[in-house]
């Protein structure tokens, strides 16, 4: 069996942080890239390998020897309709094209609730929302194994094990912590989710509960699909 080995794109965002923690602790070899060497001592310091890499620009040789991704890079709110286009949209594409040219096993994008329907979204989030779910849209086509996270407002509380699924957003929705938001990315690597999309909010439904039993219905799937043998 091939070694496990992640990628993590946004490793150095609030989200990535703590996805990269959460892969440490549940000590998964990884590679986390990073846009500037000055953040790379703090990554080495939990056993990631480091790897310099522009989102803009072409970060193919990032994908070498790497058998699963976590993309959790995302624009800043206040950076305009350009970064957002870029970051939400363009580079997950890329990212998408990249793990299927070198047989990646699965793509985590951490994405937004929003993109469900965008139309319906605030005008501050309205076009940042279409991106992701242009996005994850690819994604879902573009043939590489996923599992794309929708998850609802972001706070910065710890993690509390527990969402709430959800199917769209709406004004009053409790926020999840993005803690939660890396256990379930890290999770669905340890599982091997595919091929589905997992929306939420916060809430009182275990995450491993979840997760378990998504897989478990998974595998069933799996070999209800596969030809008999005689």
């Amino acid at each position: 069996m091939k070694t496990l080995k992640v990628l993590l794109i946004g490793a150095h965002g609030r989200t990535g942080g703590l996805v990269a923690r959460r892969l440490h602790d549940a000590a998964i070899p990884f590679r986390a890239m990073l846009r500037k060497s000055v953040h790379r001592s703090e990554f080495a310091a939990i056993g990631a390998e480091i790897v310099l890499g522009d989102l803009i620009n072409d970060f193919s040789h990032a994908f070498d020897d790497i058998t699963h991704v976590i993309y959790a890079a995302g624009s800043a709110e206040t950076e305009g309709m350009h970064e957002e286009r870029a970051i939400d949209r363009d580079t997950v594409m890329r990212t998408a094209d990249y793990a299927k040219r070198r047989r990646v096993q699965q793509l985590v994008v951490v994405s937004a609730l929003s993109a469900f329907h965008s139309e319906r979204s605030t005008l501050a989030l309205r076009h940042y929302s279409r991106m992701k779910r242009q996005a994850d849209e690819y994604v879902a086509q573009r043939g590489v194994p996923y599992a794309i996270l929708r998850p609802g407002p972001l706070s910065d509380e710890p993690a509390r094990g527990a969402i709430g699924l959800a199917s769209e957003r709406t004004e009053h929705m409790p926020a999840v912590s993005r803690a939660d938001v890396a256990h379930i990315a890290v999770r669905c690597v340890t599982l091997g989710i595919s091929d589905q999309m997992i929306a939420f909010v916060g809430g009182d439904e275990p995450i491993d509960a979840m997760l378990d039993a998504l897989a478990l219905e998974q595998t069933h799937a799996c070999h209800h699909a596969a030809p008999t043998s005689r």
